[in-house]
């Protein structure tokens, strides 16, 4: 089921400047007060450490009483066979981050709204996560599940 929540085309021009030029680290995407636009509420700066993106996100959903997005640039070192040094490479993930304290209403609204903003930014091949927690998205965890899903 449809939200009707349009996405605000700043989302995209931000995302491609993410993914494709690197300008920012992270970006947190919320749904506005009137509950009708999904905008972009925070850019991280470029090269901005991992560790930033959670504590905003932390500072955002306060409590857990609310849901975001976020797309964030991953760099991961890669010790590959045969060589002797680690080569690094950033991949871009997908977060959909729903605390289970959140009122249900907020997170349906944003669970219905999640396709618009998906379509609009083109996340088919990114790794995507659904959070509920932010040991979800610990730093070790998204890291080691970026590596299961490259080829190595």
């Amino acid at each position: 089921m449809a939200s009707g929540v349009k996405v605000d085309s700043v989302c995209k021009q931000a995302y491609d400047d993410l993914h494709n030029k690197h300008l920012h680290s992270y970006l947190i995407f919320r749904i506005s007060d009137d509950n009708t636009t999904i905008i972009v509420e925070k850019k991280g700066e470029k090269n901005a450490p991992y560790s930033e993106f959670v504590d905003e996100l932390r500072k955002v959903v306060g409590n857990g009483q609310e849901c975001r997005y976020a797309a964030v640039d991953v760099e991961v070192s890669v010790q590959r066979q045969g060589t002797d040094g680690a080569s690094t490479f950033t991949k871009v993930i997908f977060i959909q981050f729903c605390p289970d304290e959140a009122p249900v209403r907020r997170r349906m609204l944003y669970a219905s709204s999640v396709r618009a903003l998906k379509a609009t930014l083109g996340l088919e091949s990114l790794m995507q996560v659904q959070a509920s927690d932010l040991s979800d998205i610990d730093e070790k965890v998204i890291k080691s599940e970026l590596m299961s899903h490259q080829r190595l």
